[in-house]
């Protein structure tokens, strides 16, 4: 099955572009993606544990079970603001 990755912030800059096609074996789960990209992408290894996956738009645990053509954002943690 094949997935789009879209990447954001600094993540894009260390995958050489916004968007990745990857082509996982079917029933392969949000964690499978994330191994086969950090072999694939070594400079993104070391962020993955850091991120949010969303899926369609949602967010997912990595136990999902992904779908042919689904969309995956990788969601960089989110800092800043004021506590009041």
């Amino acid at each position: 099955m094949r997935v789009k990755v879209r990447l954001f912030a600094g993540l894009k800059e260390l995958a050489g572009g916004p968007e990745i096609v990857v082509d996982l074996k079917g029933g392969a789960t949000v964690r499978e993606l994330e191994e086969q990209l950090g072999r694939e992408y070594p400079r993104l290894k070391p962020l993955l544990a850091s991120l949010a996956f969303a899926v369609d738009e949602e967010y997912k645990t990595r136990d999902y079970v992904l779908h042919d053509n689904d969309e995956i954002a990788l969601i960089p943690p989110i800092s800043g603001g004021d506590d009041v």
